[in-house]
């Protein structure tokens, strides 16, 4: 079982992974799900945890189903 920061790292490195794959910026991914590049930078570098209704916006701005963002 992980611990609540191990997930938070395997998840922001996932979002990270799936944004450089889309070629999608960190601002550009915050303007469209919602949030500012702060925001996304603060989740992909493990320093906040983001809660379950932003990992859905996430999802749907990478356009991915919620689940592949688990996917580590």
């Amino acid at each position: 079982m992980l611990t609540k920061q191990e997930l938070s790292i395997k998840i922001g490195n996932r979002i990270k992974q799936l944004r450089k794959e889309k070629n999608i910026s960190q601002a550009e991914l915050g303007r469209l799900c919602g949030r500012d590049k702060q925001h996304i930078e603060l989740i992909e570098n493990h320093k906040v945890s983001a809660n379950t209704y932003t990992l859905y916006t996430i999802a749907n701005a990478l356009e991915i189903e919620l689940a592949e963002l688990f996917k580590f």
